[in-house]
Formats: C-alpha cells, structure tokens, sequence
C-alpha cells in the first residue's frame, strides 16, 4: 500500500470526511452550471445541507458539553442546540426559496421557468455557512453577557477572532451566492444589466426574508438562563448594586424581552 493509499483510508475515517470533500471542491469552484439537478455539481446540495445540519448539532453539543470553559458564559444553560439547527434548517429553506422565486420572476422575460438551481446553490451555500453563523452567533452573546455590548469583545483574542470570522462570512457568502448569482443573470442578461437585476433581486429576498418571522426564540435560548447570565455579569462589572434582587432583575428582564415584537 502507498503511502498516499494510507493517508487517504486515514482520512476516510474521520466523521463527515465526505461532506468536507464535496464543500471544498464547492468553494473552490461554486458556478451554478448545467441545465438540470442531474447534471449540475448542485445534485448532493440537499445531501450536504443534511450532513451540515448534523455537524452544527455535534459542534455546538460537543462546545457546550465537554467543552463548557471555552466561553466565558455557560453557553450549555443558554442555548437548545437541537432547536437552534431547527431554526438554521428552517430559514435556510424559506430564504432558498424566497430567493429562488424572486430570481425566477426577474428571469420571465428570458426564461419563464422556476430556476431551481438558484434555491439549490443557495441551500449549498448555507451548508457551508451554518457553523461559521452559530460561532459568530455563540460570540456575539458571549460579548453580551461579559461586556454588555456585541460590538465590545472581551479580550484582544476575541476581537481578531471575531472580527476574522466576520470578514470570512462576507467572502463566503460573496463568493457563494452573490458571484454566482450575478454570473447565472449574465447567461440571460447582458453584464451591467445582470449587476443590477442581481442587486435588486438580493435586495428584494433580504427585504421579504425580514418579515418571515419563525417564533423560535423561546426555543433557541433559555431566556431566564439569560437574564441570570447578565445579572452576574453586570454585579461582577459593578454596573448593578449589588442590593437589587436577583429575581426582580431576572422577571424585569424576561418581561422586557417578552415586550419585544
């Protein structure tokens, strides 16, 4: 056996080591192509997308678990993980779709058809998204709960961390979705006017994809883990007197929340 041989049967032990194959060879070439699912690199989207799913759960169940130290607030007490993939699962579908009509309808005049790879390079694109989002999302509540503010982190580390997570979330989803977008509406439209149907097509599924509200928030966190979280907090930072109750702040807070639309 070679070594090569060896080295790729190693590999092939590691979980989710085919997802991992099929979402590089996406990043590296992620054009929308072909005329049908069949024949498009787009056809194991849904199976990507599933096995995406199934790492988020692993991820965030191994980091609040086994890993609880990692933040700087017990994240296990704060977040549902398995209500938190439903909630990922959920507005990736309803955004592939919103996008998917929207870009279809601005396709009528060249080719009435629902443009079913868009909402497949969209639920790919999501599948490579979904963990970079829950850390991002895992950080800025940490930021919440330590130093009372999301745009605040609370150590230099932190700052270079988010901030590098940041910017590799806006590639991705340039490159992923934004670029092959604009280059799918040059096929049927000239460049300057793929550009702009491209803008307006993003813009107008963004707008849409704001008003779908999916009521999973009192399933996601646990609102009175949070409320306690950001009462020591805020006692350990000496912005609270220490004479307030802790139960009056965490009902206050909770109806606070509560009131939010």
């Amino acid at each position: 056996m070679s070594n090569k041989s060896w080295i790729r049967l190693a590999f092939e032990a590691i979980p989710f080591h085919d997802f991992a194959e099929k979402i590089c060879h996406f990043v590296r070439r992620p054009e929308i192509s072909g005329e049908s699912l069949e024949d498009s690199s787009l056809r194991y989207s849904g199976q990507n997308f599933i096995a995406s799913l199934f790492l988020v759960t692993a991820v965030v169940a191994f980091v609040q678990y086994l890993l609880p130290q990692l933040f700087e607030i017990d994240l296990g007490q704060l977040i549902n993980p398995l209500y938190l993939t439903m909630l990922l699962a959920i507005q990736a579908i309803v955004f592939s779709l919103i996008l998917g009509v929207i870009s279809s309808i601005s396709l009528l005049p060249k080719k009435p058809t629902f443009h079913h790879l868009i909402f497949h390079q969209t639920i790919q694109a999501y599948a490579v998204l979904n963990l970079v989002v829950v850390v991002l999302f895992w950080m800025g509540m940490n930021r919440v709960l330590t130093t009372g503010d999301p745009q605040e982190a609370s150590s230099q580390l932190g700052l270079w961390i988010g901030g590098g997570l940041g910017l590799f979330a806006f590639w991705l989803i340039w490159r992923l979705l934004v670029k092959p977008l604009w280059r799918y509406m040059a096929n049927h439209y000239t460049t300057k006017i793929a550009v702009g149907v491209t803008a307006i097509v993003l813009a107008s599924s963004s707008w849409t994809n704001s008003y779908v509200f999916f009521g999973f928030g009192d399933l996601v966190i646990n609102k009175a883990a949070v409320c306690k979280q950001l009462y020591e907090s805020k006692l350990l930072r000496g912005e609270l007197d220490p004479s307030v109750d802790e139960q009056f702040f965490v009902g206050h807070c909770m109806d606070l929340n509560l009131s939010e639309p």
